[in-house]
């Protein structure tokens, strides 16, 4: 019998069906290949066709079936870590290049749109950050983002429940259905004489020096001179980067609601947790969707909570809402300095590069690293590529550093802490438990018909202790933010191979 592990839609996810692509049935050879369909994937495979590379794309799922299709896509220059923390770690430069990267992600996403000419329901609008009424942040945030060049004002708020909020507005920022866009990408990317192979999981990546060679689960190789890995967290080294960010799950509500009656916009709060809300358009009716709740991954014993207070605020900020209609999450990187890691793998650092902490500005942050990664790779010079560098390190950030790397220390404390239940028999069906047997613990998982699906529950990436998602049924890393399904496959990295069945 075939069991279907519980996943939430998206509206992108359930209202688009993407381009379909087979899996990888022979060997092969490329100047790049690209391991990552989702956008970040696709930006740098389309950005180097166009600039005459011979590319391969490997995904194991479907063209932006991982993290872009939980994206809500707010297409936005303004940086979520605050330009002021920018110029207080990076400095007055550093944050005006980090600001100029952003702001030339937005317009590469517009030009490629018109030179495609993709029909993804692209709109410039306007922005408006919320500041509390008493935030001493507040002008020290305005001031910060004039200083980096930003179109920015103080403003009155469109949303009638933030009126009383001191209020950011900034010019210049856009939205689109991420999933039209990417498939279209990936229809130019083939035009172009790429190849895209689906269904294909990656077992390894091996830099030689000379060359990289990807091998995939069903035998067959891709033999290239460069490697792109964008696949939210690298899947090419085992600490380098993972010691650096920090994976968080974020959660998202989406209600149906009357055209016109909330202004099409981008809007976020400073509230602890944040949130971030836009309207997307369509012909009959509007969808506000309206995110936040965050918190690391496996870190929280009760997801669906995070729900409950994500629709609790929506239904105190905007009046008249029904039901949801969708319920999903995402898993958004935090780098511990507020900034991407694209470039070469500070490992397999000949021919393998990564692109990887978005910080929860995933559409900029695909585009720009497409662009850096292409220029590198094309032995162009990019004025942006020294502050995203993989290598770096941020001594203003050390604080930062050393209390994530405490966090991550701390959960290994599981390998000694009791199981969730005693035995199997306290496993409702259709749930998952830890148990301990000894030494040792395990991942237990019983089906709808009461059969018993038991696993190791070390990862497989560093041996920590999974944690049962009641929410999304999955289990879920709380070190690095891997992600299994609840029969023990891999849905995100860094591992790279299921759990252990016992």
């Amino acid at each position: 019998m075939e069991i279907d592990c519980a996943k939430t839609l998206s509206v992108w996810t359930d209202t688009f069906k993407v381009s379909e692509f087979d899996s990888l049935k022979e060997n092969m050879e490329a100047d790049v290949c690209i391991v990552g369909a989702g956008i970040s994937g696709i930006t740098c495979a389309y950005l180097l066709a166009a600039a005459g590379k011979k590319v391969i794309v490997l995904d194991d799922g479907v063209i932006g079936g991982g993290e872009t299709g939980n994206t809500t896509a707010h297409i936005t220059s303004v940086i979520d870590d605050r330009f002021s923390r920018m110029e207080k770690i990076h400095g007055k430069e550093g944050a005006q290049i980090a600001s100029q990267s952003q702001r030339a992600a937005v317009f590469e996403i517009e030009k490629i749109i018109k030179k495609e000419n993709i029909q993804c329901d692209f709109k410039k609008v306007d922005g408006y950050l919320f500041f509390g009424a008493d935030d001493p942040l507040f002008i020290g945030e305005h001031e910060a983002a004039m200083r980096v060049g930003m179109e920015v004002e103080i403003s009155n708020s469109p949303l009638k429940s933030f009126r009383d909020h001191n209020t950011l507005k900034f010019s210049g920022q856009a939205q689109f259905h991420v999933l039209k866009y990417i498939s279209a990408l990936a229809d130019a990317i083939v035009r172009m004489n790429g190849k895209i192979f689906t269904g294909t999981f990656v077992n390894s990546i091996d830099d030689n020096k000379e060359n990289v060679i990807i091998k995939t689960r069903s035998g067959f190789t891709v033999n290239t001179h460069d490697a792109v890995i964008a696949t939210n967290s690298p899947i090419s080294d085992y600490l380098a980067i993972h010691t650096k960010q920090s994976a968080y799950r974020t959660y998202v509500t989406g209600y149906k609601i009357q055209k016109n009656s909330v202004p099409v916009a981008l809007y976020w709060d400073t509230e602890e947790p944040y949130h971030y809300v836009r309207v997307h358009e369509e012909e009959e009716n509007d969808f506000l969707i309206i995110g936040g709740e965050d918190h690391k991954t496996g870190q929280e014993e009760k997801p669906d909570e995070r729900f409950q207070k994500l629709e609790e605020w929506s239904e105190k900020h905007f009046d008249d809402l029904n039901a949801s209609e969708y319920r999903w999450s995402g898993q958004v990187m935090e780098p511990v300095d507020g900034l991407s890691y694209i470039g070469k793998d500070p490992v397999n650092s000949e021919h393998v590069y990564i692109v990887t902490g978005d910080s929860g500005m995933g559409m900029t942050h695909a585009t720009f690293g497409g662009m850096i990664i292409c220029d590198l790779i094309s032995g162009k010079e990019n004025k942006w590529s020294e502050l995203y560098d993989p290598k770096r390190l941020t001594l203003k950030s050390a604080g930062e550093f050393i209390k994530e790397g405490a966090n991550v220390i701390s959960q290994y404390l599981d390998h000694v802490t009791p199981g969730d239940v005693k035995n199997t028999d306290e496993i409702k069906d259709g749930e998952g438990a830890v148990i301990r047997e000894g030494f040792d613990k395990f991942a237990v998982y019983k089906d709808s018909d009461g059969n018993i699906h038991k696993f190791s529950a070390l990862c497989p990436h560093l041996k920590c202790i999974l944690h049962w998602n009641p929410t999304e049924s999955s289990w879920d890393c709380p070190c690095h933010g891997s992600r299994f399904d609840c029969l023990g496959k891999v849905l995100n990295g860094p591992a790279i191979s299921d759990m252990k069945k016992n």
